[in-house]
């Protein structure tokens, strides 16, 4: 869950929290305030009542009687309260079926029940002159103070849902609007830690998080001047590491080379002046034969010849060819599209190492039986060299990368180039190199 939700969240929480306490406050005053207007009323009809009835002026009891009721039908307007006269002998003189019932609304139950006082009744005996003993009755009936508890109620929820609705859209805009620097600097770190140093944030508002994104792109700076001073230091460690091997070709060639086929030579002449016992200068012939052979692996292996002499697409299919003529169960794929006749010698050499290095992964560590290879230029002029292969391939979350594809990968980011490598378990290893062109014009420059 990111930040932004937990304080959306948070915030909802907050805000549910306190309605439900003034929820709860609500009720309670509304059930109090219901409970003290139905005491009161009663309170106040009984008096009057009171005083009807000890006040009689009629001169019989009939006409007191039709007194008494015409008072009660006048206290018919008054809510929430149900009237009842009863005489000493029983008779009742105004019973509670007799009031007229004023329409209701319908209010839900439950708002009923969280404000609904407990029932009260309330008696009175008195004295009249002219009907003796009586008792007033008075049941209290709060369903006229609770529809209009109802309809107030109903009028401010709604409209505190609504307020509350906008309070809460309204700050998860602006929480959101506030995180948003948040977010740019962690995509920023999501970036860096790709390996893209050019990364930078823009100039925030608040000085915190603007002291926070000056930190990051001082951070960022420094890692791509020593992301750009090594691949410097490793084109030149590179570059130094190919004049050494051409230097120990030619020597070898030169002074080894000359020194087996002097041997050779001396063999060859011991060999026709002493024809009865040849072995021996047959047994020196085939070990300067066999050294030979071994010189000059070592030396094409320190310093393609094929590749100054013949060019970078005969030497890469050289390769393939020999790596094809040595695999019994393998085999190698070569395609090659476009011109390379005028490549910059270090992009030569750097794409020769990769194909010769992915040719070894994948007889000695993939146990492929089939590897594609496709170098070519694209719309942009860019070399793109593609390796696949159907080995074992390997778990890039739990092995550690080996020598050879950490070689690949400083030889391409020393020539500015970009390489990304897949691999999962039994599903082989992909390989895409993107490197720039460069031209034998730009070396001579």
């Amino acid at each position: 869950m990111t930040l932004t939700h937990r304080l959306i969240l948070l915030v909802i929480a907050i805000v549910m929290a306190m309605l439900a306490s003034g929820a709860y406050y609500a009720i309670d005053f509304t059930r109090n305030n219901i409970s003290d207007e139905v005491r009161s009323s009663a309170r106040l009809t009984m008096q009057l009542m009171t005083a009807a009835l000890i006040s009689g002026s009629a001169e019989n009891q009939p006409q007191e009687q039709q007194i008494l009721i015409s008072h009660l039908q006048q206290l018919d307007d008054i809510r929430h309260l149900n009237i009842a006269v009863v005489r000493g002998d029983g008779t009742i003189i105004y019973p509670f079926s007799e009031r007229r019932q004023r329409p209701r609304q319908s209010v839900p139950g439950w708002f009923v029940d969280l404000v609904k006082p407990p029932p009260a009744e309330y008696r009175k005996r008195i004295a009249s002159p002219l009907i003796g003993t009586s008792e007033i009755v008075i049941l209290a009936d709060p369903l006229d103070e609770i529809q209009d508890a109802w309809q107030e109620a109903r009028s401010i929820v709604f409209l505190i849902l609504a307020f509350t609705l906008l309070c809460i859209v309204l700050m998860a805009i602006i929480i959101r609007r506030s995180l948003q620097p948040v977010n740019q600097i962690s995509t920023g770190l999501g970036v860096i830690q790709s390996g893209d140093y050019a990364a930078r944030l823009p100039h925030f508002n608040l000085p915190e998080l603007n002291r926070l994104s000056q930190q990051f792109n001082h951070m960022a700076q420094v890692l791509d001047d020593q992301q750009r001073e090594n691949r410097q230091l490793n084109k030149r460690l590179l570059s130094v590491q190919e004049s050494e091997r051409r230097h120990l070709s030619r020597e070898l060639h030169d002074e080894l080379g000359q020194s087996i086929s002097a041997i050779k030579a001396m063999a060859v002449t011991l060999r026709q002046q002493t024809s009865d016992k040849p072995e021996g200068a047959n047994a020196i012939i085939g070990v300067c034969n066999q050294m030979y052979g071994v010189v000059r692996d070592m030396m094409n292996r320190l310093r393609p010849v094929a590749l100054e002499e013949l060019g970078l697409v005969t030497a890469i299919e050289r390769l393939v060819d020999g790596w094809n003529d040595r695999q019994e169960e393998s085999f190698c794929a070569l395609t090659i599209a476009g011109g390379f006749d005028s490549i910059h010698e270090d992009t030569a050499i750097t794409l020769y190492r990769i194909v010769q290095e992915a040719l070894t992964n994948a007889a000695k560590h993939a146990a492929a039986e089939k590897v594609e290879i496709r170098l070519e230029r694209d719309d942009k002029g860019e070399i793109v060299l593609h390796i696949r292969d159907d080995g074992r391939g390997f778990d890039q979350s739990e092995r550690g990368k080996g020598m050879g594809l950490l070689g690949m990968r400083e030889r391409v980011e020393a020539l500015n180039g970009k390489i990304s490598l897949a691999s999962e378990p039994d599903r082989g290893v992909s390989i895409d190199i993107q490197i720039p062109f460069a031209s034998k014009a730009a070396e001579q420059d």
